[in-house]
């Protein structure tokens, strides 16, 4: 099952949302193109349409988790999705950013695919082996994320970070360029962030 969740940017989503069942979350509702499933949140920042045929999932303001973590986790308990593709990851207030990257490594940490899909960029949370198919000449960034991270594969790039240790205070992995096809990535320890900026 591969369930989408649009989060808040404040922008109106302009990639093609794809996938089995869509959640907004809260004022996401507002910058998704297409009718959810599901709109879950505290709804503290929307405008729900009386015709929405969604599920409605209402939390308590004074909540200990933002929005996107909630819909994660609707996502893995109750839509059994072994597949999360993040809509709005970018494009609010920083600090939200920061929130949104942790709630794509916590989808990984449930044993789910993560993926974010931007205006222009797709961003994957990585643990253990990954191949992103990439074009030509694009602009691939491996960054760490939750601490300190090994690579020990990097195939198809540039620039190659084999059993690199990747850590929160360098720049290692920034701004790696792709020879073409598939890049494997392969996160031996620790997690990743790999922002590949599209063609």
């Amino acid at each position: 099952m591969k369930t989408a969740i649009v989060l808040n940017c404040g922008a109106l989503v302009s990639r093609k949302i794809n996938a089995d069942k869509i959640i907004c979350c809260d004022g996401g509702y507002n910058c998704c193109p297409v009718e959810p499933d599901v709109i879950l949140g505290d709804f503290d920042s929307i405008t729900l349409s009386e015709e929405t045929s969604a599920d409605i999932v209402r939390h308590d303001p004074h909540k200990n988790a933002s929005d996107g973590e909630l819909a994660v986790y609707y996502a893995h308990e109750k839509l059994n999705s072994d597949s999360i593709v993040f809509y709005g990851v970018l494009g609010g207030r920083y600090d939200h950013t920061l929130c949104n990257f942790a709630v794509m490594k916590l989808a990984s940490d449930l044993g789910m695919n993560a993926k974010a899909e931007e205006d222009g960029l797709d961003i994957y949370y990585v643990k253990g082996l990954k191949e992103i198919p990439t074009q030509k000449g694009e602009t691939v960034s491996i960054l760490p994320f939750g601490g300190n991270a090994v690579v020990t594969c990097s195939d198809n790039l540039e620039y190659p970070l084999k059993d690199l240790m990747l850590t929160g205070s360098d720049s290692r992995g920034l701004s790696n360029v792709s020879l073409g096809g598939k890049v494997a990535v392969d996160a031996k320890f620790g997690g990743v962030l790999v922002f590949r900026y599209l063609k």
